[in-house]
């Protein structure tokens, strides 16, 4: 039989249910198992990419177009597309919320069906990557909708698998089950890259042993003064193809020991009028925040740093979503002396005017610092270039000079060098803190003012 295959091109061995001829013909009648053709759509909505953090709503839609849906179930699988897994094995406790990287948080009942609620509510099953709900009976044309809720905790692309399983003919015994497999990629990403730098006092610069001679295995960390305000500017930045709007930014302490070692001061900012805060993608949002460390310490908390935002122009009742970061460790040393500049915040080209250096001892312990002045070539100065002077304890010693400009515009004032006898240390302000404006003749503003009240 194998070598005359002749009786294989018979037309009675075409018949149905075989649908390809060429099995037909080569006798493979039997292997091949053919299913109804499915007369029922599913669809996948997705508005854009996912943002963690959020509940990400995917509506999924079944409509029917020429068969009834009896006992239907709608089974949801989330895998991952880098085939690393949803799961981070780091994580301790396998069934936290935290420990899957993406995870189903719900799914809603149907839209417009009345008696379908309370039936798939019975039904359906959750997990962190799994689904299965049912789907009530539909005539032909009718369509039923649930809206998926997923929810990403770390910025991974997942594959969304969505499979939809019906009887066309009731609940006939020999009615076979027909299958409808959809699929669709979902990219989860970072809405804000959140930052933050400290700046010390304008003008007023301290000794920080921490900060000059750092310990060889000490980390890279911050250095406040203590009992000093210090400025805290944390930046949020859209880093999305989104618009959001940012609601409120707010410093919280992690527990009740950052509340007695630090106090932090509220800045003005998007608190305060919400309509001001609409980041559009790739804009950046700063907010200024006054730190004053009353404990010395060499790892103070701050705390961290809660942002409350939504996507821009989505549903006005739709809940905001809160972002944790967790500010850096600090630290917190007194500072033996205090080199304060001061200046007038402004100058005249040709007038003179007084440029005082202030050296503040703040400990209990006679302290010596040598001192030197470079020459600036936009002014002309008089006073002492370089010397040792002697700081008694809790007083401060001035050292005045004056100085005439010869140059318009933005200048450098003379920079100085304050080194300590006693910790072999120097320190110097910095370029910003030693410059002042100089205009060519006295402004006008103030006279304007006055002449037009």
């Amino acid at each position: 039989m194998e070598d005359l295959p002749v009786w294989k091109h018979e037309n009675r061995v075409e018949s149905l249910p075989t649908k390809d001829p060429v099995l037909a013909v080569f006798g493979q009648k039997a292997t091949q198992v053919d299913e109804p053709e499915p007369q029922v759509d599913v669809s996948l909505g997705a508005s854009g990419p996912a943002l963690v953090g959020e509940d990400f709503a995917m509506p999924i839609v079944v409509t029917s177009k020429g068969h009834a849906v009896y006992s239907g179930e709608l089974k949801i699988n989330l895998v991952d597309v880098g085939g690393g897994g949803l799961f981070s094995p780091r994580e301790a406790e396998p069934f936290s919320l935290e420990s899957h990287h993406v995870e189903i948080c719900g799914i809603d009942g149907a839209e417009g069906n009345n008696e379908s609620e309370s039936e798939t509510g019975s039904i359906k099953k959750i997990q962190q990557s799994f689904g299965l709900v049912s789907v009530p009976y539909l005539k032909e044309g009718e369509s039923w909708s649930c809206k998926l809720e997923i929810k990403w905790h770390r910025p991974k692309p997942v594959m969304l698998f969505v499979s939809l399983g019906y009887l066309p003919h009731g609940s006939e015994a020999n009615t076979q089950k027909v299958h409808i497999h959809k699929s669709l990629q979902i990219e989860g990403k970072m809405p804000l890259l959140i930052s933050n730098r400290f700046m010390l006092p304008y003008r007023r610069d301290h000794l920080l042993l921490n900060r000059i001679k750092p310990a060889p295995d000490s980390e890279d960390v911050s250095s406040l003064p203590l009992n000093e305000k210090s400025v805290l500017v944390v930046s949020a930045k859209n880093c999305s193809e989104i618009a959001l709007k940012l609601v409120s930014m707010s410093i919280e302490f992690d527990d009740e020991q950052g509340e007695t070692s630090c106090l932090i001061q509220q800045g003005g900012g998007c608190g305060d009028s919400p309509s001001s805060a609409n980041l559009a993608p790739g804009e950046e949002f700063k907010k200024v925040f006054t730190v004053i460390p009353t404990t010395r310490t060499p790892k103070l908390g701050l705390g961290s740093i809660h942002l409350k935002w939504r996507r821009e122009g989505g549903n006005i009742t739709e809940a905001y979503v809160s972002t944790k970061h967790k500010l850096p460790e600090v630290n917190v040393e007194a500072s033996p002396l205090v080199m304060s500049l001061d200046s007038p915040p402004y100058a005249i080209l040709g007038e003179p005017f007084t440029y005082a250096v202030r050296i503040c001892n703040q400990t209990q312990l006679l302290q010596e610092a040598k001192f030197g002045l470079a020459d600036a070539q936009s002014f002309v100065l008089s006073g002492s270039h370089s010397n040792t002077v002697s700081v008694l304890p809790k007083s401060e010693h001035v050292l005045s000079y004056k100085l005439v400009p010869l140059t318009c515009g933005e200048q450098q004032l003379p920079k100085i060098t304050l080194t300590s006898a006693r910790y072999a240390a120097e320190f110097q302000p910095s370029a910003v803190a030693s410059s002042v404006f100089v205009f060519p003749s006295a402004p006008q503003a103030e006279k304007a003012i006055s002449t037009s009240k």
